[in-house]
């Protein structure tokens, strides 16, 4: 997964516990982890939902609604006076993060344009290779934040939802070789694009965590 980390080794662990230090914070925190889940799903009920919309799919529009719930209770659980939607004053950098979600999404699919002239397959596609790229991210912030949850003490925990999303991972890995032959190179090229904007987005939490 060495493409697609740009920042320092510490820079993600560091921004997380400063995030962690604070109540407020914290659940404004998983509340934007909330968002970025239930975007993701979102999308895939929008894109996806068709006579043809596999059991796989279902699953896994239902697996990221139910972890945008689970973040969105872990933030009462953190602060029990929390009861917001998805505000950007109840998030950390909320335009960062809906930009995020939207310029890694126009990424692939204008990549996967030139290539695909198939509508469904196209949509089919840009679905696996969006989703992939984002939950490899995932994967990274999860494991780093879950790191500190366990050293802290915290009630919290994402062992199970990161079981989940490598589940996903290895389904859409498979998917994305069987329909594509040149997969192993189409999504190392996005994952390299996805980092640059992964690091400005980052930029965006690194500068709320130390005001």
């Amino acid at each position: 997964m060495g493409s697609v980390t740009v920042l320092s080794n510490d820079s993600i662990p560091k921004v997380l516990s400063d995030i962690v230090a604070n109540e407020t914070n914290h659940a404004l925190w998983l509340n934007t982890l909330s968002l970025l889940e239930h975007l993701g799903s979102r999308k895939i009920l929008l894109t996806q939902s068709s006579e043809e919309t596999s059991e796989m799919i279902l699953r896994h529009a239902t697996e990221e609604a139910r972890h945008a719930l689970f973040f969105k209770k872990a933030a009462r659980t953190i602060k029990p006076s929390f009861q917001s939607g998805y505000q950007n004053s109840a998030l950390v950098r909320g335009t960062a993060a809906r930009i995020y979600f939207a310029k890694l999404d126009t990424l692939v699919r204008r990549s996967l344009r030139k290539v695909f002239t198939d509508e469904k397959q196209f949509t089919y596609l840009a679905y696996l290779y969006t989703t992939t790229v984002i939950e490899k991210r995932a994967m990274v912030v999860y494991a780093a934040y879950d790191e500190i949850l366990d050293k802290t003490g915290s009630p919290i925990r994402l062992t199970n939802l990161i079981l989940e999303e490598e589940g996903h991972l290895s389904e859409m890995s498979s998917e994305m070789f069987r329909l594509d032959p040149r997969a192993e190179e189409r999504l190392a090229n996005l994952e390299a694009e996805e980092a640059k904007i992964f690091s400005r987005f980052w930029h965006q939490i690194r500068e709320f965590s130390v005001n």
